[in-house]
């Protein structure tokens, strides 16, 4: 199985359809770029009519500005107001994606500002990912596609492809970064949008917000693997394509096959709770699996809801995982040491000309201390970061 994608390089992040123009030559170096005004914009979750208000200029010359007639003369102004850097505005290849190729895990609930302020701030993630990637061998993408079949079988699929047997498994954030999976968190203004998954120039992304238990931002990340495994960038979000993302992180997270050998033939609430914590799983997720895999009948599975509801398990988890699961990556990344350029949150926010508030939100709040080697490695002696162990600069 390959786990590489034919997809396109580029594509917007808007779901207004305007055509990229950043790619293009440019006629004069008089304009800035459109696409940077437009993402900026999205970013700080505005429309048109609100940023000309601010600027007290007509929608339509907004509209002109993200069609290529920015003058460079406007680039403080923007910084102002947008809170960006002003030589943002100035800096070309926003690696812009297609807003169909994002699936919104909360969609319904989400509005167009949030689900824009995520898109723009998954073009900021790229770009970090970008910068990291240019100076650290990272692991190849191993995820194969599984277009075509059902969700539980997919998910056993690709634990035995991973070579993840039945077991419970580990911090979820760090396999996936240990199978090339790049996995970023979204800032405080886009937590409506939960997660978000897109293939961009063949590398996997995820994107997650934090606002929920750890339990359940673990699950939304199994979520989004099957996204990216079973729907690759289809051009819709349907309510079955969602269906099928959870039936995989239910069999992903829970195994059907582990459940005789974790759960007794007639589990109490007390029995289900122990066991959701060796498997970092909801009480509600491990009841649902449970009764799926006929571990429990109709009567003991509503029952047991009951309870747990009760018990305050329906809106959030007592007594579960005491911390989220953190990258690994990045404090490898932004914790190394060196007599040259210690790297900090501030030197990438600086490089790439993005607000450090948005580099510090979409690592994990990660510090970024650590230092880039200077010396540029031949390719033979690049080692890749296998099972996430060390990162090599290059």
């Amino acid at each position: 199985m390959n786990g590489g994608r034919k997809l396109s390089q580029h594509g917007r992040t808007t779901s207004e359809a305007v055509t990229s123009t950043s790619r293009l030559p440019r006629q004069s170096e008089k304009y800035l770029d459109p696409d940077r005004i437009r993402v900026a914009r999205m970013r700080r979750g505005m429309t048109k009519v609100e940023l000309a208000r601010k600027l007290g200029v007509t929608p339509g010359t907004i509209a002109r500005y993200e069609a290529g007639e920015a003058p460079n003369a406007l680039a403080c102004v923007l910084g102002d107001m947008l809170g960006f850097p002003p030589d943002y505005f100035d800096r070309t290849d926003a690696p812009i994606f297609d807003p169909a190729e994002v699936r919104f895990r909360a969609a319904r609930r989400a509005g167009a500002r949030q689900r824009d302020a995520a898109a723009a701030a998954g073009v900021s993630g790229i770009e970090i990912d970008r910068w990291i990637s240019t100076r650290y061998v990272l692991p190849e993408t191993s995820l194969p596609s599984l277009v075509g079949d059902d969700p539980k079988t997919a998910a056993q699929l690709l634990r035995g492809y991973w070579g993840l047997g039945t077991k419970p498994l580990p911090n979820l954030v760090q396999l996936s970064e240990s199978r090339g999976i790049r996995v970023y968190t979204l800032p405080s203004v886009a937590d409506t949008v939960d997660a978000y998954s897109i293939w961009h120039a063949n590398t996997p992304y995820v994107f997650l917000a934090r606002r929920k238990s750890p339990e359940r931002i673990r699950f939304d990340l199994a979520h989004e693997i099957g996204h990216l495994v079973l729907h690759d960038n289809e051009p819709s979000h349907t309510a079955a394509a969602e269906k099928e993302a959870d039936a995989f992180a239910s069999e992903f997270l829970i195994p059907s096959a582990s459940m005789t050998e974790y759960l007794s033939p007639t589990p109490s609430v007390d029995d289900i709770l122990a066991v959701r914590e060796q498997f970092k799983v909801s009480a509600m997720a491990l009841a649902f699996a449970a009764h799926k895999a006929g571990r429990i009948s109709d009567w003991t599975y509503r029952q047991t809801c009951v309870e747990l509801s009760t018990r305050g398990f329906r809106s959030s988890e007592p007594g579960g995982m005491p911390n989220y699961e953190m990258s690994r990556v990045f404090p490898q990344v932004l914790n190394r040491s060196s007599t040259k350029r210690v790297v900090t949150a501030r030197v990438i926010a600086d490089d790439l000309s993005l607000p450090l508030g948005d580099v510090h939100a979409l690592t994990f709040g990660t510090e970024l201390r650590t230092a880039q080697e200077t010396e540029v490695t031949s390719a033979t002696n690049r080692s890749s970061l296998v099972g996430l162990h060390r990162l090599r600069a290059v």
